[in-house]
């Protein structure tokens, strides 16, 4: 009688912890809904184009969220990659130029970014690639005469050997709506076996009276 009632209290512990295992596997795969979150949005789609100059060919590319942009200029030899220079960027690249802007061998590449925001404060990267070797440029800052009156909404253009920089002029009144100081033109040049631009003039046009 003694081994029978043993082995039935053995059957009962064992039926016991089995239903306390099968309550555990069935509770612990629910999701907590504390800690579930929505997924994150993919970030917007980058900037991306392709400029040959021979034997060259160079990638520029901009991928991340907006306000943490990384910039990629990607340079290659006959499909095989020789360097890339990446920086990091506040805005979204607008477009890239392959330019001659001096007499030295070889082309400058500058990359036109546009900043987040109301303001659109606007910016030039300038890159000299030689083989393996890679260069940044330096464009100047707003300075004096130049930079009263600028709140952004910067245009950037090539003409000729020169980079071309035009903006609206805001009183000290204005509204970020509505500049009624005219606009103003800098222009700046790549001296020879530079690495830094210098500013050449600053013109302000008067405002077009409607």
């Amino acid at each position: 009688m003694r081994t029978s009632s043993r082995l039935l209290l053995a059957a009962s512990l064992l039926t016991v912890a089995a239903g306390c295992d099968s309550a555990r596997e069935t509770t612990t795969g629910q999701p907590n809904p504390t800690t579930s979150r929505a997924p994150e949005a993919a970030p917007p789609p980058g900037f991306s184009k392709t400029l040959t100059a021979a034997p060259y060919t160079f990638v520029v590319s901009s991928q991340g969220r907006l306000g943490q942009r990384q910039l990629l200029v990607r340079a290659e030899q006959d499909g095989q990659e020789l360097t890339t220079a990446q920086d990091s960027i506040l805005g979204e690249v607008k477009d890239a130029q392959l330019v001659k802007l001096t007499a030295g061998p070889g082309s400058e590449l500058l990359v036109f970014v546009e900043g987040a925001g109301s303001g659109s404060y606007g910016e030039v990267r300038g890159y000299w690639f030689g083989g393996k070797d890679w260069e940044r440029m330096t464009m100047p800052k707003l300075s004096g005469p130049a930079a009263r009156g600028y709140q952004g909404q910067d245009r950037f253009r090539v003409q000729g050997k020169e980079v071309v920089r035009s903006f609206p002029i805001y009183q000290e009144t204005d509204a970020n709506c509505c500049p009624s100081g005219g606009t103003r033109t800098v222009r700046y040049v790549l001296p020879d076996q530079s690495l830094t631009f210098r500013q050449v003039s600053v013109v302000n046009e008067a405002p077009v009276v409607q």
